[in-house]
C-alpha cells in the first residue's frame, strides 16, 4: 500500500457503498487486501481524501492503520459483503464463519464425539443456503477484533464451556452476534476497486 494512489476525478465521499449493517467503502487502490480499519482511522483517511482533492491533487501516499484480511478473513468479508443488502442474512452468515471455527480451530472435546457429524451437516446446510463457501487455504474464519473489543481466544473459551451441541449453537449465535454488532460500530471495510468493478 505505500506506493503511489491515484485519486482520479473522484470526489471526497463518493467511495461510500453502503453505511448500515456494516460500513463499505471503495479503496483507491485497485489490487491488494481488503482494509479492515478503526472507525477512528476511517475517519483521518476519509478527512486526508478530501482534503487532498479539493486541492487538487490526484495522488496520495497515506492509507488508513489496518487489519488487511487475508487467510479466509478475506472470504469472509466478501461473504458479509455479498449480503450488505440484507442484515439478517449476513448475520446468518457470519454465525456459519463462527461455526467454520468451531470445526477448523476449536479444541472442544464435545467436537471429538459423534456430534461433530450433525454439526457438519448444520454447516452443509447453511453453506448451500447461503450458497457460499471458503477458498484455498483458508485458516480464520471471523474477523480480527482489537483486544480492547474482543479477544479471539475468549470465543473459543465459551465454545471449550459448552457441554451439548445445543450449548454450542447458543454460544456461536451469541458470540458472533457480539462481534457482527462490534465490526458494525466500530470499523470500516476498504475493498480494492478490482474487487468493485471500478475502472481503473
Amino acid at each position: 500500500m505505500a506506493k503511489i494512489i491515484d485519486f482520479e476525478n473522484h470526489k471526497g465521499d463518493d467511495n461510500l457503498i453502503c453505511r448500515k449493517p456494516l460500513e463499505f467503502r471503495r479503496g483507491d487502490w485497485r489490487q491488494g487486501h481488503i482494509l479492515q480499519c478503526l472507525r477512528s482511522e476511517a475517519e483521518k483517511y476519509q478527512d486526508h481524501r478530501r482534503q487532498a482533492i479539493s486541492d487538487g491533487h490526484r495522488h496520495i501516499k497515506f492509507v488508513p492503520e489496518h487489519f488487511s484480511l487475508v487467510g479466509g478473513c478475506d472470504y469472509t468479508v466478501m461473504g458479509l459483503f455479498r449480503w450488505r443488502e440484507h442484515e439478517d442474512l449476513a448475520r446468518e452468515f457470519y454465525r456459519l464463519a463462527g461455526l467454520m471455527e468451531c470445526v477448523v480451530n476449536s479444541t472442544s472435546p464435545l467436537l471429538r464425539t459423534d456430534l461433530l457429524r450433525s454439526l457438519y451437516k448444520t454447516i452443509l446446510e447453511l453453506r448451500k443456503s447461503l450458497n457460499f463457501s471458503w477458498k484455498g487455504d483458508s485458516s480464520k474464519f471471523l474477523l480480527p477484533l482489537h483486544q480492547n473489543f474482543y479477544r479471539r481466544s475468549h470465543f473459543f473459551d465459551q465454545i471449550l464451556q459448552a457441554t451439548t451441541l445445543k450449548a454450542l449453537y447458543e454460544t456461536v449465535d451469541r458470540e458472533t452476534g457480539i462481534q457482527f454488532d462490534l465490526l458494525a460500530a466500530e470499523y470500516v471495510f476498504y475493498l480494492p476497486k478490482r474487487m468493485t468493478d471500478e475502472p481503473a
